[in-house]
């Protein structure tokens, strides 16, 4: 008898082309991803790969996608939340669970860089939702310390942008590393560097 193809609806398929990728991330480099290499984990053809997306630099975006929400939710609550009687405390405790999130999908982030070296779609998703916004939503953190009176920095701004490039260059460091720091060491280490900027005046 024929062999008889499988059907998928076109959401189904789409979500078991994704789950081959980050299936495949953890084995491979993104440098070294072909999109035979996920269409053979998936069974369909290569010309189906494209009617879901134009290039891996396309999933790689769809992939980090799923892990904004994640890294949001460890760091978004302290930049814009309730202000804490412990700031310097919390600043290291989200700090941490930033670090904890880069670390468990350390395989996805090393690939969305890679893929904003030579994709400018994907360069200008990292550079607005990982860069600009969290340089804005430090910023903002920074000036409403300055309101409560525990900070004197006279350029948020550019304290803001130092900031968040110098947890990105951590961060990228980590996950390129074979033996990469603990969370927590990661947290307390760069945490420090924050709260002596921001609070050392105060």
């Amino acid at each position: 008898m024929p062999h008889k193809r499988l059907r998928r609806s076109p959401d189904d398929a789409r979500a078991e082309i994704l789950a081959a990728a980050e299936s495949a991330l953890r084995e491979t480099d993104f440098h070294s991803l072909t999109v035979e290499m996920l269409m053979e984990r998936t069974g369909m053809t290569r010309s189906l790969f494209y009617h879901y997306f134009k290039s891996l630099d396309e999933i790689v975006i769809a992939l980090f996608e799923r892990i904004e929400a994640e890294v949001s939710g460890a760091v978004d609550p302290w930049l814009a939340g309730e202000d804490s009687a412990e700031p310097r405390a919390n600043t290291i405790e989200h700090l941490t669970r930033m670090y904890e999130v880069w670390r468990e999908h350390a395989n996805l982030m090393r690939a969305m860089e890679q893929a904003a070296g030579r994709s400018k779609e994907a360069f200008a998703r990292w550079q607005d939702r990982v860069v600009e916004s969290y340089i804005d939503k430090t910023e903002r953190f920074i000036r409403r310390q300055i309101a409560l009176g525990r900070s004197r920095v006279e350029d948020p701004r550019g304290l803001a942008y130092v900031l968040i490039v110098m947890n990105l260059a951590v961060a990228t460091d980590q996950t390129n590393r074979a033996e990469p720091e603990t969370p927590a060491r990661l947290g307390a280490r760069v945490g420090h560097v924050w709260n002596a900027a921001i609070y050392r005046d105060a």
